[in-house]
């Protein structure tokens, strides 16, 4: 009996937790990415080429430009990218209801020919869409030259109030604009296009991470 009442009392407190206090990230204020151990991150989001379709001289040029970009590198980046399956059932449906409508006989042809492509690529390849970003992160210890102090979780979660997430709004910016726009610059060097991921679009980007669908 005075086990059973000793796991009620400990899954009582289990129910306490919240998802949030297992994430790092504590907001999200002005496009910045605010973590629970008082530092930042801004987030760039950038397209991509297909290497294998380029001439090797062109090949040649985005490696040397990449390189360019890493060499002139003096503060952290992290690439990620980020995979999904796509779901092109309504598309296929689209294409059945153009299949019904009035075309010649040799685009109906065609049609007939890519849709049949598009069904055997559903069922021998998974159907991928891919996003690429790089974070920028801001760390004001180290900005500081301070040594970073290790605490456990709740030590940390303790500590969030004590500081001002506004004021490191403001320092974040003064740090990662510079950053953010030689970033941007060396990209377009490379024949790429970048852009800051803005606040709604940094939740829907972390709430698809903690939330994956049941098919993925």
């Amino acid at each position: 009996m005075a086990e059973q009442k000793q796991r009620q009392r400990k899954n009582r407190h289990k129910v306490k937790d919240s998802t949030q206090d297992h994430l790092e990230i504590l907001d999200i204020i002005d496009d910045v990415l605010i973590t629970r151990n008082g530092g930042a991150a801004m987030i760039l989001q950038t397209n991509a080429v297909n290497f294998d379709l380029l001439s090797e001289y062109e090949q040649d040029n985005k490696i040397y430009a990449f390189a360019g970009l890493l060499n002139s590198l003096n503060f952290q980046i992290q690439i990620l990218v980020k995979t999904q399956r796509i779901d092109i059932t309504n598309y296929l449906k689209y294409l059945d209801k153009k299949k019904q409508s009035k075309m010649s006989a040799g685009l109906a042809r065609l049609l007939d020919i890519y849709y049949e492509f598009i069904q055997n690529l559903i069922v021998t390849n998974d159907v991928l869409d891919k996003n690429f970003y790089i974070v920028i992160p801001y760390n004001p210890a180290v900005t500081l030259g301070k040594a970073k102090m290790k605490r456990s979780r709740k030590a940390e979660n303790a500590e969030i109030v004590n500081f001002d997430k506004e004021k490191l709004v403001e320092k974040a910016r003064f740090f990662l604009h510079p950053k953010r726009d030689h970033l941007m610059k060396q990209l377009s060097r490379m024949g790429l296009d970048a852009e800051v991921v803005e606040s709604e679009e940094l939740i829907q980007v972390f709430y698809e991470i903690y939330n994956p669908s049941i098919d993925e």
